[in-house]
Formats: structure tokens, sequence, C-alpha cells
């Protein structure tokens, strides 16, 4: 508080208030050439008018709101308005609460996709509707996520979907899972998908001639690290160098 201004003094806020029909940039204007030496920015004059509770009516009539279950289309989806007076819900949300009342608690508490079983996202028929939680939507899209007109397909990938987040929740509970990118995966998932990967023949050839490179280009560290493998060798007993052999 050591620099604060106090620029709103009774009188000021007097002549405010006297001045309150006026618009209120006029009102701003009019006030700085009365009182020229006041240093105050429209912004706190604005302020100031509204902790005296000065405020102009709105000259525009409010917009009439668009009655219940009304529609309108965000992002490609449709929603439905549930409510007064601006509360919107995705349609295929509703539609799913509307033939699932049970479970109105349960979605309300967590997260939840509402999917299109056939791929239409205009076909609100409430078994073609299906509830996916968020932690294996990820998992359903790797699969394929919904097959266009095949939704007998779209269900057999949701049940896939949740018997591998199960396989994989007990995998980490016994470790033998890790985290990959923005997933969890089994160790030996990884470790055969990183073997195929290495031993591709344009991967194996590429390999090699960066090993080449490197030898040629840092010699001094190539057989410092070749005497570092020799005396690793020797300690552990598996030394496969003779002795007195040159080192390449």
């Amino acid at each position: 508080m050591k620099h604060f201004r106090k620029i709103w003094s009774e009188s000021l806020n007097g002549w405010i208030v006297a001045h309150k029909e006026l618009p209120r940039w006029e009102c701003y204007k009019l006030m700085l050439d009365e009182h020229p030496a006041l240093d105050v920015s429209y912004t706190a004059f604005k302020n100031q008018c509204s902790r005296l509770k000065i405020t102009k009516s709105n000259p525009h009539p409010p917009r009439p709101q668009r009655p219940l279950y009304s529609e309108q289309i965000k992002k490609g989806y449709l929603r439905i308005k549930i409510a007064q007076p601006n509360v919107w819900m995705s349609k295929s949300k509703w539609v799913y609460l509307e033939s699932h009342p049970w479970e109105y608690e349960d979605i309300m508490t967590h997260r939840y996709n509402f999917i299109f079983l056939d791929g239409d996202s205009r076909n609100f028929a409430p078994d073609n509707i299906a509830k996916v939680p968020l932690n294996i939507m990820g998992i359903f899209c790797q699969l394929g996520g919904t097959e266009p007109g095949r939704p007998d397909i779209s269900r057999t990938r949701l049940l896939m979907a949740e018997l591998k987040k199960k396989n994989l929740d007990r995998g980490e509970e016994l470790g033998l899972t890790c985290c990959y990118g923005h997933t969890r995966q089994f160790r030996d998932e990884i470790n055969r998908k990183a073997r195929e990967y290495q031993n591709r023949p344009e991967r194996k050839k590429a390999a090699s001639e960066s090993r080449k490179r490197w030898r040629l280009e840092h010699p001094e560290e190539y057989q410092e690290k070749l005497r570092k493998r020799d005396e690793w060798r020797r300690k552990n007993g598996s030394s496969r160098r003779k002795q007195g052999t040159k080192t390449q």
C-alpha cells in the first residue's frame, strides 16, 4: 500500500454521480477537462462507475433464448439443449442417458465417450450408441475404432479393448509393463518389436556404416573402447582375444 494513490474523493464521486446521464466516454473526457491535474485511465473510470453502481442500460434488447431440446452442430456433432438458459449436451450422450436412466449417476461422475457403432454420427438409435470409458478409448482406437456400416465389428473391438486393458492392469501389478510413449505396453512386446526393427537388412546396413564411419572419425576413442572391453573380459574370465594379437 506504500505506492497507493487515493484518486477518488467524495467530491469527485459526487461529480460523477451528477453527470451520470452523459454517455460514459463523454463523461470521462469532461472530467479530464474540468480536472486537468487528474491522471486516470478510462478503465479506472469505468471501474469506479461500477463501484458507484452507475451502469448504462443495454440499448439492445436481450437475444431470445432458444427453446428446450433445440439442436445445434458443433465440430461436426449434434448438441441438444437440455436446460435454460444455455445448458447443452451432446445428443449421443443424451440419447444414451434417456435409454439408460439407471446409469445417470455413474455417467455424471466419471468420464466417458459415446460412440456410434456404425460410424454414422447422425444415427441416434439407442442400440447404435455405446458408452466407452475414457481410459480404454486409446486402446479402442489402436484396434481400429468403429467400422463404418459394421456395428458388430465395432462391438468386438470394444470387447477386445476392455480385455486388453484388464491384461495391462494385471501386468502392471506383476511388473511386466512399462510406459512406452503415452501408452502402457508389455516389455516382451516392446523387445520383440525392437528386435524386428534391428534385424531389418536396411537397418543392419545403416548401423554397420555408422559404426565404420565412427571408427574412422574417432580412432583414439575406438582404441580406448577396445582396451576397456579386453580388460573387462580378462577380469570376468571370458576373454576371446589371444595374447599378442594386434588390435585392429
